[in-house]
């Protein structure tokens, strides 16, 4: 899985950089959220409760996925913006 920044952009009033994503996963599945939010961590240094994964598109037969993640200055600033449904995407599960 190899992931490529398409933009990249500070958004000050929102304590937010917004990034656009490609990720390509020829031959293999189509990665989770999770994993992909691991490598976006990895790669900006970030801590994990600050980064959110906001969407993420595969065309059928591409191997090919676009996306958008938000990484915050704060998790009480991504607490206070994001709405609940994408918070809980981002809940870790437990193995039962």
């Amino acid at each position: 899985m190899k992931i490529d920044i398409l933009q990249e952009r500070e958004n000050k009033p929102l304590a937010r950089k917004e990034i656009d994503f490609a990720v390509e996963h020829l031959g293999g599945t189509t990665p989770s959220r999770a994993d992909v939010k691991s490598k976006l961590v990895a790669k900006y240094d970030a801590d994990s409760e600050t980064v959110v994964v906001k969407k993420m598109i595969t065309h059928f037969g591409s191997g090919m996925t676009k996306g958008q993640a938000r990484i915050y200055t704060s998790k009480d600033q991504m607490e206070r913006i994001e709405l609940d449904y994408v918070k809980k995407r981002h809940i870790v599960k437990e193995k039962k």
